[in-house]
């Protein structure tokens, strides 16, 4: 059987596959000079209807400066020496937009060997153009944020190293700065390689102390898009603000409160205002270490980051510079975060409660493991495939913890699982968006990587509460 059947009305396929499809069709008469199209030809090029005449000379008029030449050459040669060609150029159309099309095309010859006609196709190639383009972009940035992550992790573990007075200490701090440049990463990359918001800067920081979170209000215009430098250092400035907060200031005290002011100049300079109510007295030296070098030099010459100390609290201004930033866009109303409600003792809850643990990473593995056990609880695993997990499911456990990538697979089936069990389950992903984990994972807990014991343990005492 031939490949390619002879159809019976094989013109009537011919005319659907051009009424329907995206490319546009020529044909061009050596001899005239003028060129036969189909609609679709015309409409790549901005006319809503067929144009009188087309021609290479027309043709040539629409594309970009930079690569006429270099097309024509390509005409040209199929003219005279009887070549095929295949290009890609943008053009700008009739109404002023640029786009991009691709172009392939041959000749056409006599039975002497003359070229008598050229025939080709164009397709619009614009967002295939833009997706490689953003493509090389994330691939650029990544390099450059891979890079630079690791650089500010050795600065931190030093410096961490210098000022900690135990192990616990030294543990406890880096995990925190670690988590919190992990998720200024995550904003950036999740949307634009290059900006972030001051929203989801925010946002994101303050799902991370979501204990607090009704004593802490927002105000003045969020939607300010930094740039990927700017957003890294006021995570980090954010992050080190509500860590004292928490620990010394204001959110240490049942009746402290902190608000955020933000408002903007005519220069484009942002200024953020926070400012700690309710809480002890600080002593003007409380921010040392590390987290006052922050303060210094995160903002370096764009931008500048004041403290000030009064018997209420502490008070910061934040101002950043418009080098710093991309664009404003118009403020959204408020910032809403989930808060986890966390009624039991930690202490008391895990004593004797079997966890089952999936996780693909040995090492993160163990250290599940060691958070849950260290409590009390009878960890079964952790379980790297899913073989190893169903089968453990023949006892089930009273509550699981699961990776969602397992590997070259995922853990699809063993949520479902857990699910016809109704046993109680969170996941833990490096996924950017939870909402592409796909059905067995909806209103699931989820919490991304890298995580901090604290928020581990309250949300798995909230699932099984």
């Amino acid at each position: 059987m031939s490949d390619f059947p002879t159809f019976d009305r094989g013109s009537d396929h011919l005319n659907l596959i051009q009424a329907t499809s995206e490319i546009g069709i020529w044909e061009l008469d050596a001899e005239t000079g003028k060129a036969e199209r189909n609609l679709r030809h015309d409409q790549i090029f901005g006319h809503e209807t067929l144009l009188d005449e087309w021609s290479a000379e027309i043709f040539l008029s629409y594309v970009a400066e930079e690569d006429r030449d270099r097309v024509e050459n390509l005409l040209n040669s199929s003219l005279t020496d009887g070549n095929p060609w295949s290009f890609e150029t943008r053009i700008r159309r009739a109404d002023g937009v640029d786009r991009w099309i691709s172009a392939k095309g041959m000749p056409i010859f006599s039975d002497s060997g003359e070229v008598t006609k050229l025939i080709g196709h164009v397709i619009d190639i614009t967002e295939t153009k833009r997706n490689e383009d953003r493509l090389k972009l994330l691939s650029r940035e990544l390099d450059h944020r891979v890079s630079n992550t690791f650089a500010i992790m050795n600065s931190m573990i030093r410096q961490v190293a210098k000022r900690a007075d135990s192990v616990e200490e030294f543990s406890e701090t880096l995990m925190e700065r670690l988590a919190a440049l992990s998720r200024a990463n995550k904003v950036l990359i999740s949307d634009e390689a290059e900006r972030s918001s001051l929203k989801d800067i925010l946002t994101t920081e303050l799902d991370a102390f979501s204990g607090w979170l009704d004593r802490l209000s927002i105000t003045g215009e969020t939607r300010i898009w930094f740039t990927g430098e700017a957003s890294e250092a006021l995570a980090m400035i954010f992050h080190e603000l509500l860590t004292n907060a928490v620990k010394h200031g204001a959110l240490s005290l049942p009746d402290g409160n902190v608000s955020i002011d933000v408002s903007t100049h005519a220069d484009r300079t942002v200024s953020i205002r926070w400012v700690e109510t309710g809480g002890p007295a600080i002593a003007d030296n409380r921010l040392s270490g590390i987290g006052s070098s922050i303060f210094r030099n995160a903002l370096r010459d764009d931008g500048a980051v004041d403290i000030s100390y009064s018997d209420d609290g502490l008070k910061c201004d934040i101002r950043v510079h418009r080098s710093f930033q991309n664009e404003a866009l118009p403020d959204t109303p408020s910032i809403a975060v989930s808060t986890p409600d966390q009624a039991a003792d930690p202490e008391t809850w895990f004593s004797g409660r079997r966890i089952m643990v999936v996780e693909d990473d040995p090492i993160i593995g163990m250290d599940l493991a060691d958070i849950f056990e260290s409590r009390g609880a009878t960890v079964l695993g952790p379980f790297s495939r899913v073989t190893d997990a169903f089968a453990a499911l023949e006892s089930p456990p009273e509550a699981a913890l699961i990776d969602f990538n397992l590997g070259r697979t995922t853990s699809d089936e063993i949520a479902s699982r857990l699910s016809e069990l109704a046993v109680p389950f969170i996941v833990l992903t490096g996924q950017l968006d939870s909402a592409d984990l796909g059905e067995a994972f909806e209103g699931v807990t989820v919490i991304s990587k890298p995580f901090r014991e604290v928020d581990l343990v309250a949300q798995m005492i909230a699932l099984g509460s």
